[in-house]
């Protein structure tokens, strides 16, 4: 076993101890606003007297399911362990129970009641898509069908010239958000790919001009700029993490559908990325932030290096085992890991945070996948079906 698995596994035990309730994957989260600037500092610090469960501020994140399932999907292919299929079953089925009759899902953040973000929905049916490809179970492959139908017709695309960008909530315009159009050309993708219907593709090329069209000559792309209607330019927001997923996101976008176009954005955005890891392993917080650091931030820069390396874009191995010796040695014994540190200088998060969990046990499995995509082999596949049923 190698120690990137090891250390998944320590940490799937940990998040099945704290946060696997109610079949799905439940935990308080560092939010957004006054939570996220004083808030958590707050509830962390005073959490070591009054008890982890104190605050009862649990949140029920489809991003963060999504990548459980992924998670517990590679798991399962890994150690042939039923308990991971099942829990990527379990999950998924709780999605779709909470899903509404328009395809869509509620955002949990109380400070964005009654919103619709596109990245909620798009993890969870990525997670969604996933179980479908390891169970052949129609259901799953449906709900992502709904939230696919409900992404297009009333989330929305903005056309500006020959580019399209999709809208960050549902029935809200204005900026356009590089992140969120990565993630749903990687979305699209899968959908093709599991269905054998092209079609689904037919957005990706205004959505590949959009990600070429915005990314700097540094090779960054911008956290949002302005849309249709207009909206304000940031250049940076934590630039070096976001950046990242939208690295790993459109490398399995070019995996699957092969399109040329992606490929010299993705080596662009990777010698960003390279001057994005401090040489302790950290990765930087952003552009001009550099002592913060963020565990889940570390991790998932590792991955992309790590994923540069096997697709035969060389010059990042040095890079991805650098950072993956930091995360490695930011796990606690109990298989936990901490949120922050460095925070204004002075702080730290220590709260256990499901969502990035969720995103950091992915991102140690990076190593070790077999194949372009992890997939199993189709007795793998048998063997899931039945075990599932």
């Amino acid at each position: 076993m190698t120690p990137f698995q090891d250390a998944a596994l320590k940490l799937h035990r940990y998040m099945l101890d704290h946060h696997w309730r109610e079949q799905a994957l439940l935990g308080p989260d560092p939010g957004i606003r006054l939570n996220y600037r004083i808030g958590r500092f707050v509830k962390s610090y005073l959490s070591r007297y009054l008890g982890p469960d104190f605050w009862k501020d649990d949140l029920y994140y489809l991003q963060g399911q999504g990548y459980w399932v992924l998670g517990n999907w590679e798991l399962f292919r890994r150690t042939g362990d039923a308990q991971f299929a099942e829990l990527a079953v379990a999950a998924s089925r709780t999605m779709l129970a909470r899903q509404r009759d328009d395809g869509a899902w509620p955002y949990p953040n109380p400070e964005w009641k009654g919103r619709v973000a596109t990245a909620e929905g798009t993890w969870g049916s990525l997670g969604l898509v996933e179980s479908y490809r390891q169970t052949a179970e129609q259901v799953f492959l449906d709900g992502a069908l709904a939230w696919h139908r409900f992404l297009t017709e009333t989330v929305g695309f903005q056309r500006m010239d020959d580019t399209l960008a999709i809208n960050y909530f549902a029935g809200m315009g204005k900026t356009r958000v590089p992140n969120n159009t990565a993630f749903v050309l990687r979305f699209l993708a899968e959908l093709a790919d599991v269905t054998g219907e092209p079609a689904f593709c037919e957005p990706c090329p205004g959505l590949m001009r959009f990600m070429a069209q915005v990314q700097k000559p540094s090779g960054e792309f911008p956290y949002a700029v302005p849309g249709v209607d207009g909206g304000p330019l940031r250049p940076h927001f934590q630039c070096f993490q976001y950046n990242a997923f939208q690295c790993l996101d459109l490398m399995r976008y070019q995996e699957l559908t092969q399109d040329a176009a992606a490929l010299p954005v993705i080596e662009k955005v990777l010698g960003f990325l390279a001057g994005g890891l401090s040489p302790e392993g950290y990765a930087y917080y952003e552009c001009g932030n550099r002592h913060r650091r963020v565990t889940y931030h570390a991790a998932v820069l590792a991955a992309a290096f790590w994923r540069a390396q096997e697709l035969g874009m060389g010059g990042y191995q040095e890079l991805a085992d650098r950072a993956y010796r930091y995360v490695l040695g930011q796990q606690r014994a109990d298989g936990g890991f901490p949120y922050s540190q460095g925070d204004y200088r002075l702080l730290r998060d220590n709260r256990s945070y499901p969502r990035y969990l969720a995103m950091i046990l992915v991102h140690l499995l990076v190593p070790g996948a077999t194949g372009p995509d992890g997939s199993q082999t189709p007795r793998e596949k048998e063997e899931t079906h039945a075990s599932v049923r």
